[in-house]
């Protein structure tokens, strides 16, 4: 098995958003409780959501977003060799990790009142509180790509470059959440 290692910053260009879904419940929750945090209160996002920008359905990723009908066999080829080595990856800000202990300059509260569809109809939604980390932060992670002949790093480069302005990362993307590479560099081959 050929496998590559690829060390990768990712770079903000806008404030990151998050509306940390917890159970089915009808109940509100604050804020606070929608931000991905560490033990440590650090400010945090879960490779899951990196894997859901580049191979997500609904909202769509980057595979299917970029690749046409083929989206799906990307879709079905990446998920089963692209691997974020990280499970939590904390969110920094000059290179320290952001710890939340309330809500300030760094760690915002964004009231906003979203639409949904309803036939031709476009109804405004109750106001939802959302944590939002604001601009400027960063990500560093290693990715894991087992050689495979639909995706090598030269894809998945162009996915983050192209991705990280149409797609986005964390909620109401691509508004928030949009980022460049600020490192991309291969560490095994």
């Amino acid at each position: 098995m050929d496998i590559v290692k690829i060390k990768t910053r990712l770079g903000s260009l806008s404030d990151i958003m998050f509306d940390r879904f917890i159970d089915y419940s009808t109940e509100k929750r604050p804020a606070e409780q929608k931000l991905y945090l560490s033990e440590k209160n650090e400010a945090v996002i879960p490779q899951e959501n990196i894997i859901s920008f580049l191979f997500g359905e609904y909202p769509a990723g980057c595979a299917k977003s970029f690749e046409g009908k083929q989206g799906k066999k990307y879709m079905q080829i990446g998920q089963s060799h692209v691997f974020i080595d990280e499970p939590m990856i904390k969110i920094c800000d000059n290179g320290k990790p952001i710890i939340f202990k309330e809500f300030n300059d760094k760690i915002w509260i964004h009231r906003g009142s979203p639409r949904t569809r309803k036939g031709s109809l476009s109804i405004k939604c109750e106001i939802k509180e959302r944590p939002v980390v604001r601009h400027p932060w960063t990500l560093d992670f290693n990715i894991t790509l087992i050689k495979n002949n639909l995706i090598d790093e030269t894809k998945l480069f162009n996915w983050f470059i192209t991705g990280g302005m149409q797609i986005s990362l964390g909620t109401y993307r691509p508004r928030f959440g949009r980022f460049t590479v600020d490192t991309w560099e291969i560490i095994k081959s």
